[in-house]
């Protein structure tokens, strides 16, 4: 954290384009606290769109993972949350990609000259 500030957030103070929050103001002080801890923290739960956008699939297919069970989800009111866990679990299981090179007709039925 220390060499990002350094590195980055120093200099655009000094140029005039970031102004930094005087160390006495606890308040100002306190949202870039709370972007350097949320940077470096795995959440607990994740959102439905959130969980199909990182299984790169639709909203409900989501459903349908939990209704099977694969995903572990909590209702927080009328909003679903699933476990992130579940998500990297979901994640982790799923098969490898067998990709074959692509290789063009010609170059298939060509002969090697001798």
């Amino acid at each position: 954290m220390k060499a990002f500030v350094l590195a980055f957030v120093l200099p655009l103070a000094v140029l005039g384009i970031l102004t930094l929050p005087c160390l006495h103001d606890v308040h100002a002080a306190t949202p870039l606290a709370v972007a350097a801890v949320a940077a470096n923290v795995e959440p607990i739960f994740v959102s439905v769109a959130a969980a199909a956008e990182i299984l790169a699939t639709s909203r409900s297919e989501i459903y349908q993972r939990i209704a099977r069970g694969e995903l572990d989800a909590v209702k927080d009111g009328s909003r679903t949350k699933i476990t992130y866990d579940s998500v990297k679990r979901v994640a982790a299981a799923l098969p490898k990609a067998n990709v074959r090179l692509y290789v063009r007709r010609a170059q298939r039925t060509a002969t090697p000259a001798p």
